[in-house]
């Protein structure tokens, strides 16, 4: 059958569905392009951030050269984990006593390989008013000491409202061995 044969509203008919299957093909093509062009401009966000961050590490390359010197130089090496934990609960009771606080159920877990370095860990309960958990915390952590928190759990004290009790996990870390 050809189309000059059909009728007038035969030919209507063929024509709308002729418009309809175009316009379906090109909401189709629309659709695969649209969802291409988003992601290609993810992946160019993506690609440009990387950039961005290599850029940073290239530019600040000399700074980390100068850090790693310095912990090369400063960070002490580990000669006995029992005596550096022992040293470490010390330094810590005399920080907490200087700073009106109150230290209990100290433990001393295993000593831990990690990242390079090694870490001897500290877990105790400390009692107090805020402003000297706060005071004690910033002495920990100066650059010298290697001294980091590892783990933290604070809350107010149950019998004393004006008082935290903390737990802490607090690590000195030497070189690697």
């Amino acid at each position: 059958m050809k189309f000059s044969e059909l009728s007038k509203s035969e030919k209507r008919l063929v024509g709308i569905v002729a418009t309809l299957l175009v316009l379906l093909i090109n909401v189709v093509v629309l659709q695969y392009f649209a969802r291409t062009k988003a992601e290609l401009a993810r992946q160019l966000a993506q690609k440009a951030s990387t950039r961005d961050s290599l850029q940073l590490l290239a530019d600040t390359a000399p700074l980390w050269e100068k850090r790693a010197q310095w912990l090369q130089q400063h960070q002490p090496k580990l000669a006995n984990d029992s005596a550096e934990g022992n040293a470490l609960l010390t330094t810590l009771k005399e920080s907490a006593s200087k700073h009106g606080l109150s230290l209990s159920k100290q433990q001393l877990p295993t000593v831990r390989n990690e990242n390079g370095g090694v870490a001897v860990p500290v877990q105790f309960e400390l009692k107090g008013n805020w402003k000297g958990i706060c005071s004690f915390l910033s002495e920990l952590q100066t650059p010298e000491r290697f001294v980091v928190i590892q783990q933290s759990k604070l809350r107010v004290d149950a019998t004393d409202a004006t008082q935290m009790q903390c737990d802490f996990t607090i690590a000195k870390w030497f070189a690697a061995r």
